[in-house]
Parts: C-alpha cells; sequence; structure tokens
C-alpha cells in the first residue's frame, strides 16, 4: 500500500485518543454514570477515534484509486476485502456506535460506552497496528 502523511497523522490521533480516555482512569458504570463531564468527553473522545479510522480507510482507497463508497460501513468492508485490515467483527460494531452518536445523539446507552472503554480500546489498538504493518 502507497502509505502518506495523513493516513499517519490519523492514526496518531486515534493513539491520542486513546491516551487521553486511559488517563481518565474509568474504572465504573457509576463513575460515568455520576460525571456528566466526563462522560461527555468520553463520548467525544470514542467519536473522533472512530471517524479517524473511517477517514483512514477513506485515504486508503483514494490512494488505491477506488470510487468514494456509499457509507462509512462500506468503505471499512472494502478495506477489510483488499486485506489491508482483517475481517474482525469490531470493526464494523465501531462504525454502528458512531453512527448512533452522531444520529441519535440525544440518548446515547452509558452501558455502551462504558463497554468500549473497559473492554474494546484493544479494538483501536489493533486497526492502527494492521495499518501500520500493511
Amino acid at each position: 500500500m502507497k502509505y502518506n502523511g495523513i493516513i499517519e497523522a490519523k492514526l496518531r490521533t486515534i493513539e491520542e485518543k486513546l491516551l487521553e480516555i486511559e488517563s481518565w482512569q474509568i474504572i465504573s458504570f457509576q463513575q460515568l454514570q455520576m460525571n456528566s463531564m466526563l462522560r461527555n468527553a468520553t463520548e467525544r473522545a470514542l467519536q473522533v477515534a472512530i471517524e479517524a479510522i473511517i477517514d483512514v480507510c477513506e485515504h486508503i482507497l483514494a490512494l488505491e484509486e477506488i470510487s468514494a463508497l456509499e457509507t462509512s460501513a462500506n468503505v471499512v468492508k472494502k478495506v477489510i476485502e483488499m486485506g489491508i485490515i482483517t475481517n474482525d467483527p469490531e470493526y464494523l460494531e465501531m462504525i454502528r456506535f458512531r453512527n448512533f452518536i452522531v444520529h441519535r445523539y440525544e440518548k446515547i446507552d452509558l452501558e455502551i460506552i462504558y463497554a468500549i472503554v473497559s473492554k474494546k480500546l484493544a479494538v483501536f489498538k489493533n486497526f492502527i497496528h494492521e495499518i501500520r504493518n500493511s
């Protein structure tokens, strides 16, 4: 794959957001439930990290001269088909979560946010690793 600085900058954005989330030391669901600023910051950091995943995949398609696809999920699926990233269902789950944040912003299930920060940050790290090693 033709690698470029834009892709690396997006990967660093994901890393920065993960470091922020980890630095907040979210250790319980109640912690998010009781602290609206922490909850909102966490939600935003996750959204930005997922947006960066989508951007990376879109840049890969552009570098490979593949026409833009209609949905973010299709963009990620295409990069999977190309063999650049593995067919990890968690990638598409993150895209669905991002869509929910964007379109159903008035009521986001805090349990989902907590599940991501407590169990699924490795998904972002795996994505970064796969892109850098492609």
